[in-house]
């Protein structure tokens, strides 16, 4: 089953994962936190949406 818009957009838009520590980081509408919420790193990736199964 495919993830709706609405669920894919709150699960993976404005949601930053740290490289360092691994915590997610909410930023605002279209914005990249300036830093990490736990260890204050600026290291900061987007969140992977995965692979979708074929078939």
């Amino acid at each position: 089953m495919a993830l709706s818009q609405v669920a894919a957009k709150r699960l993976f838009q404005d949601v930053w994962i740290c490289m360092r520590c691994n915590a997610k980081n909410t930023g605002q509408k279209g914005k990249k936190p300036a830093k990490c919420r736990k260890c204050n790193s600026t290291r900061l990736r987007g969140k992977k949406k995965g692979k979708k199964k074929a078939g």
